[in-house]
C-alpha cells in the first residue's frame, strides 16, 4: 500500500514538472513574439520631461519600437536627398519589418524614378511589393476624429503607417529643444511614419519618424526628426488635406507566428483598393 502511494505521487511529480516545463517553453515564446515587436503600452499617470513640450500629464503610451537603429536621415541619402522622403520612409518600415533588411534610400531612390523627382504612394506600395512588405490602405475618414481612431487602432495592434502629408499645417515651433510640430521651414506634401502616441494633458500626440531631418539634432544628441511629436488635430488636417488614408505596415514575426490567412484578412477589414485612389506625392 505504501510502495502504492509512493509511485502514485511521484507520477504527479511528473506530471507537475512537465505542465512546468511546457508553461516556461509557452512564456517564452509570447517573450519572444513581443520582443521582436517591442511595442511599448503604458496606461496610467506618468509625468514627462516639460522640455520636450508635451506637457506633464500622461495617461495613455503606445510606441512599436525596435532594439536596433531604424531610423533613416533623408539628407544623407544621396544626390536626389532634397525629395527622398518616400524611399527614405519606405525603408525604414522595411527595416522595421525585418531587421535584416540591409536596402537603403538610395537602392529605393535607384528602383524608381531614378532621375529624381517626388516619390507617389504607388510607388512606396510598389516597393513594398519587392520586398514582400504586408501592408493595407486605410481609409482615415473625412473628420479629424475618424482619422485619429484609425490610426490609434492600428497603433494599438503593433502596426506603424506611412502617411504622405502637406507640412504646412504642421505649426513650426522656434524652441529648438521642444519635440512637437516641425523644426524646419519647408511646406508641401512629404511621407513620414507613424510609430505610436501619447495622451498627455487629455491631448493627443502621435509619434513619428519625420525624415526631414538634415543632421539636425538635440543637445543631447538625438535626432529631432527621430520621435518627434504632431499634435493630433494638426497631423490629422495634413493629411484631410493632401491625401487621408495611410499605408498600414505590419510587422514580419505576425506572418511567423500568427496564421497568415488571418493576417491577410484581418488586414483587408475596411482596407481600400489602391488602385482605385488617387496617388499623391512627397519630397
Amino acid at each position: 500500500m505504501k510502495k502504492m502511494i509512493i509511485n502514485h505521487l511521484f507520477a504527479l511529480l511528473l506530471v507537475f514538472l512537465t505542465l512546468v516545463a511546457n508553461t516556461s517553453i509557452a512564456q517564452a515564446k509570447v517573450a519572444e513574439t513581443h520582443s521582436k515587436s517591442l511595442t511599448q503600452t503604458y496606461y496610467g499617470g506618468q509625468a514627462l520631461n516639460s522640455s520636450w513640450g508635451l506637457g506633464r500629464n500622461q495617461t495613455e503610451y503606445v510606441s512599436n519600437n525596435r532594439t536596433y537603429n531604424w531610423y533613416i536621415d533623408q539628407g544623407s541619402t544621396g544626390k536626389y536627398s532634397d525629395s527622398n522622403c518616400g524611399p527614405s520612409s519606405t525603408t525604414m518600415a522595411l527595416k522595421w519589418t525585418n531587421g535584416n533588411f540591409n536596402r537603403t534610400a538610395e537602392d529605393a531612390r535607384n528602383t524608381y524614378r531614378t532621375n529624381g523627382g517626388w516619390w507617389y504612394t504607388d510607388d512606396v506600395m510598389n516597393y513594398l511589393n519587392r520586398y514582400n512588405g504586408t501592408y493595407s490602405v486605410q481609409d482615415l475618414g473625412k473628420t479629424l476624429s475618424q482619422g485619429e481612431n484609425v490610426l490609434k487602432a492600428q497603433l494599438k495592434q503593433g502596426n506603424i503607417a506611412i502617411l504622405c502629408i502637406d507640412t504646412s499645417y504642421i505649426p513650426y515651433n522656434k524652441n529648438s529643444e521642444q519635440r512637437v510640430g516641425k523644426f524646419y521651414s519647408y511646406s508641401g506634401g512629404h511621407f513620414i511614419v507613424v510609430k505610436g502616441y501619447r495622451i498627455v494633458d487629455g491631448k493627443t500626440y502621435f509619434e513619428v519618424y519625420d525624415p526631414n531631418n538634415w543632421n539636425e539634432c538635440y543637445q543631447s544628441g538625438q535626432q529631432k526628426g527621430k520621435d518627434r511629436y504632431f499634435l493630433s488635430k494638426d497631423l490629422m488636417n495634413a493629411e484631410i488635406n493632401w491625401w487621408n488614408y495611410a499605408i498600414v505596415v505590419q510587422p514580419e514575426y505576425s506572418r511567423k507566428y500568427l496564421n497568415t490567412m488571418s493576417i491577410e484578412n484581418s488586414l483587408k477589414i475596411d482596407s481600400v483598393d489602391s488602385t482605385k485612389i488617387k496617388s499623391a506625392c512627397g519630397r
